[in-house]
């Protein structure tokens, strides 16, 4: 409905621009015409007296040789006319013999005349007190050619009295509040006799621009600093024109509302269309997606129903989700209910797995009981070592709250603690020093992972001997991650007179296949740093080793 709207309000709105110009155009076609016809009789008169120059200026060019018969024949003019204050002829060199009344004048210094003769042109000027009448006059000044030769300038005045006599007495509704008759250098020629008639002129600058444009209508600040409109028309080509000046009230001829008002009901329409829009399509929506970022965000809560005046069609797609929802709450309680249910026959399995070693390591300690054989109790204790961690792995397994997140070093906590147990009454004065850091296994791995670390910590305490005569055997445990991947280290102090190698046997056997079922790289052997001569098993961990989002360390 909106673009439906649209083409129409544009036609409308283009209509009332185009109207709105022709009315301005006539307005201004209007201000210009009743501005010249405030001078009507001031324009005939200057007119009439340019062309008496021109008429003038031939007849002076023959008498130029006799000042006497000149001044004469300038005098006859005067008096005969009735309407020129004075008429006179200056020279070239600014002498002015041939003159309808008074005595010569000399403009030989004048900086006017100078100007004149550097550009020759017909023109009108102002002069406060004429220099024979001594009255205010309007100068009418003509170029005298002979040939190409410029012989001088043949000025008429009229006197101001004149103007004042012949002017057209102005409306003031359909008037200008001032008209000026204005040269082509910007200076008035005539205008209203009151004190403050000059602060209704444009500005300098902007009276130039009009006498540019030669006709037009202007807004600006007048000389007085009050925002008028300046009509002006060109009279006399190049020479004269007519300058009016308006109170900006006069101006205000046409309504721009009309123009606004196609826009502001198209504006209207909008509202209407999206007013109606929400309240019967977007507030439905919005319930809409509230209640589906609510079930998306984990809030299984019922969904509320859209009320009775929803449009159909989205009462539909309301029904539709609710009963999706439905259906997906279902399937969670469901998969819920069989993931609880494996999660507790894991653990059962990891229960019975630990009792059942639990008895195998009772029954390898009762047949140690009957045992003489020193050889075959060592084997049988180390079997029952290794049965013993791997029932620790599974308890462990078994109190696990969640099996998928696994932290391998509350393990090596349990098996260090365990192993070092058993181990005090055959190591004694033993320094332990361990550096633990939280490090997430899967489940897969963290079984062969914690019987490598069991088998290690065995051998280590196994091999464990004073590096120097004053020092307690050391075992020194670190597991750490950095940049993607996990390192485990166990060492063992050795006494640094010891020549011969240490061998480990089965257990160097066993630890390396578990570091290969870890798909990880294990290595062993001497190292002598600042705690003295030891042995040292490495097992390093890659991203294949860790979980899938590499290993996760927690705050200590």
């Amino acid at each position: 409905m909106t673009l439906a709207l649209a083409p129409l309000g544009s036609i409308a709105i283009y209509s009332e621009i185009e109207n709105w110009y022709t009315q301005k155009e006539a307005f201004e076609t209007g201000l210009i015409t009743r501005t010249i016809e405030t001078v009507t009789g001031q324009r005939a008169l200057l007119e009439s007296a340019m062309l008496s120059a021109d008429t003038l200026s031939h007849l002076v060019a023959d008498r130029l040789e006799n000042a006497t018969a000149c001044s004469a024949f300038l005098e006859n003019f005067i008096d005969e006319s009735g309407f020129y204050a004075f008429a006179g002829f200056i020279d070239a060199q600014g002498q002015m013999a041939c003159i309808s009344e008074g005595d010569p004048v000399d403009f030989s210094q004048s900086e006017d005349f100078a100007a004149a003769v550097a550009t020759p042109r017909a023109s009108f000027s102002f002069q406060p007190a004429g220099v024979i009448t001594g009255r205010p006059v309007v100068l009418i000044n003509r170029p005298v050619y002979e040939g190409d030769t410029l012989l001088g300038f043949l000025s008429i005045s009229i006197s101001r009295r004149t103007f004042d006599m012949i002017a057209t007495t102005p409306d003031s509704e359909t008037s200008p509040r001032v008209s000026f008759l204005v040269n082509h250098r910007g200076q008035t020629l005539t205008s209203v006799d009151k004190p403050d008639v000059d602060d209704f002129l444009p500005q300098p600058a902007m009276m130039n621009d009009m006498i540019s444009a030669r006709q037009g209508v202007f807004s600006s600040t007048s000389l007085g600093g009050e925002e008028r409109l300046f009509s002006i028309a060109e009279l006399v080509p190049g020479q004269l024109y007519v300058l009016g000046s308006w109170n900006v009230d006069q101006s205000r001829s046409f309504n721009l509302w009309r123009i606004g008002f196609p826009f502001l009901m198209w504006l209207a329409s909008v509202a209407v269309v999206m007013f109606a829009v929400h309240y019967m399509v977007v507030r439905h929506l919005r319930h809409i997606n509230t209640q589906l970022r609510r079930f998306a965000l984990g809030n299984r809560a019922e969904f509320q129903r859209l009320p009775d005046e929803a449009p159909n069609e989205l009462r539909e797609i309301d029904s539709t989700f609710t009963k999706m929802a439905r259906l997906i709450r279902r399937d969670e309680v469901e998969r819920e209910d069989a993931l609880r249910e494996k999660t507790v026959l894991l653990k059962e399995v990891h229960h019975r797995v630990k009792n059942n070693l639990q008895l195998i390591a009772s029954i390898l300690n009762l047949q140690l009981r009957r045992l003489t054989d020193p050889e075959a109790r060592t084997i049988l204790h180390g079997v029952q070592a290794r049965v013993r961690s791997l029932a620790s792995i599974h308890r462990r397994l078994y109190e696990q709250d969640r099996i998928s997140n696994t932290n391998a070093t509350e393990f090596f906590e349990t098996i260090l603690r365990e192993t070092l147990t058993l181990a005090q009454s055959k190591q004694s004065g033993l320094r332990v020093e361990t550096e633990f850091e939280p490090v997430i296994l899967p489940p897969d791995k963290i079984i062969p992972t914690a019987l490598l670390f069991a088998e290690a910590l065995t051998n280590a305490l196994k091999h464990a001997k004073p590096p120097r005569a004053d020092a307690p055997p050391l075992l020194k445990i670190s597991f750490s991650a950095r940049d993607g991947q996990a390192e485990l280290r166990v060492r063992n102090s050795i006494s640094d007179t010891a020549n011969e190698a240490v061998t480990y046997g089965l257990g160097q056997e066993l630890m390396t296949a578990f570091a290969l079922q870890v798909h990880g790289e294990f290595e062993s052997g001497a190292v002598h740093d600042d705690d003295g001569a030891g042995w040292e098993m490495r097992l390093r961990l890659g991203d294949s080793g860790l979980n899938e989002n590499g290993p996760e360390v927690e705050n200590a």
